[in-house]
């Protein structure tokens, strides 16, 4: 494909779309908008790939583009807190040196992931509907329901387009925490009309309609609810809904709840100061957890994926300084497994049943919702929203191909982007040209 022209970049309204992330992949999430000249991002992540060891080997997009074309990002807009959206800021804002938009939760994550010695760029706080101009756009972000709170669609206006990027979502009218989808919004978008639709395809080959949190909260109660022995529960660290289900359960069941991993405890302390947290007693501390008797503990733990350096991976090497196993115990996985930890999380299933601990997992027991659209959460998007095109990202090949497939049943054209590819947006969308794109590691 051809490099891109001086004019596409720097002078034509378009708009553009431009992934240096994100596309054909999962994390690394990095999403331009370009219009008269102007450009804008959305989302800086990182992405982990697993390691025959079971680490995760961590990468931040390349901005070679950004460089070779002299492209300068005049704002930075976030979608939600998530590592695979919010993960390389600290790599690459630097060299980005634009203004950062994120709402208050976001952004306190962001800055507790920033070096406080350094000068870093401007970062504000968004306030859901209401409406920012940015030079050339409009942007507005939309409440959506995701696996954290605060996250957003962005609605953005350039070159009398209207552009909907729909970030992470599903739908839930039950979430538990964190706000319901903004359907009113969203709806009245669709009368007004929305030319292209950027989006989720994360669970775009699956049928049916997204688990509530308030479904899983029911299952996990059932699971926990008849153990005998300790139980612990390894989920998603950044998942403040399901935090929230433990403490109950816990209460309920008579037992105390406990955190083991940085990750979770960092984030219920953030959850807790924006108010996400508010279930008494909470969690206590693990040497206070652990003298109590084994049928009065339900422990929550990071290490889901199978890493081996996490509190499950430790727990199950017989390491961790906090706490041993013993038989008879059980394991809660309510995750799901990212593809390409299955070697390592089989290892570590396998060092738990050698002990005698029991596994539950999501195979089993409705413990575990994804935050992601299967079909019919699609389905009743493109319903009220009426999109004439989408260009599917957040997914590999055959999850954008099968969300260009499902979206043409419902007669939405488009096409599947791919990054570094240049998309010319004033028309049906087009593919222009192509700018370099790559991933560079990094030391966490």
């Amino acid at each position: 494909m051809l490099a891109p022209r001086f004019d596409q970049l720097h002078r034509q309204p378009g708009p553009f779309f431009l992934a240096l992330g994100g596309a054909g992949m999962f994390g690394a999430n990095l999403y331009l908008y370009g219009s008269g000249g102007q450009w804008i991002g959305i989302d800086c992540g990182l992405a982990l790939e697993p390691t025959p060891s079971g680490d995760n080997r961590v990468s931040v997009p390349s901005l070679e583009a950004l460089r070779k074309y002299d492209i300068q990002l005049s704002a930075l807009l976030i979608t939600h807190g998530h590592e695979d959206h919010i993960g390389a800021i600290p790599y690459v804002w630097r060299e980005l040196a634009c203004p950062l938009y994120a709402s208050p939760f976001t952004a306190q994550l962001i800055r507790s992931r920033l070096a406080p010695e350094l000068t870093w760029p401007l970062l504000k706080e968004i306030r859901p509907l209401q409406p920012i101009g940015l030079g050339n756009f409009q942007v507005e972000w939309v409440p959506v329901t995701h696996s954290i709170p605060e996250s957003h669609g962005i609605l953005l206006q350039a070159a009398g387009k209207r552009l909907y990027h729909s970030g992470d979502w599903k739908l839930d009218p039950q979430p538990l925490v964190g706000e319901l989808t903004a359907e009113g919004r969203l709806r009245s978008l669709g009368r007004e009309g929305v030319d292209v639709l950027i989006g989720d395809s994360t669970n775009a080959p699956s049928p049916g309609a997204s688990r509530s949190e308030a479904a899983v909260q029911d299952g996990l109660s059932d699971v926990i609810r008849p153990r005998r022995g300790r139980v612990i529960v390894t989920c998603f660290a950044s998942n403040l809904a399901r935090l929230h289900s433990l403490a109950e359960i816990a209460m309920d069941c008579g037992r105390y709840a406990g955190l083991l991993g940085r990750s979770l405890v960092r984030m219920q302390s953030h959850g807790r100061a924006h108010g996400y947290l508010r279930s008494s007693p909470g969690f206590i501390g693990p040497w206070e957890l652990g003298f109590l008797p084994r049928e009065q503990q339900l422990w929550i733990c990071t290490g889901s994926q199978g890493e081996p350096a996490a509190a499950l991976g430790r727990l199950a090497a017989g390491n961790h300084p906090q706490l041993t196993l013993d038989p008879g115990d059980t394991v809660v996985f309510s995750s799901r497994l990212i593809p390409g930890n299955e070697e390592a999380l089989g290892r570590i299933k396998h060092s738990l049943k050698v002990q005698g601990v029991h596994i539950i997992d999501d195979d089993m027991a409705p413990i575990h919702a994804s935050g992601h659209p299967p079909q019919e959460d699609l389905r009743q998007l493109y319903g009220w929203l009426r999109p004439r095109h989408l260009l599917p990202v957040h997914g590999e090949d055959h999850h954008q191909q099968a969300h260009m497939t499902f979206a043409r049943t419902l007669g939405i054209g488009g096409l599947v982007p791919r990054n570094g590819e240049l998309i010319d947006l004033s028309n049906q969308p087009a593919r222009v040209a192509e700018l370099p794109w790559g991933l560079l590691e990094v030391e966490r």
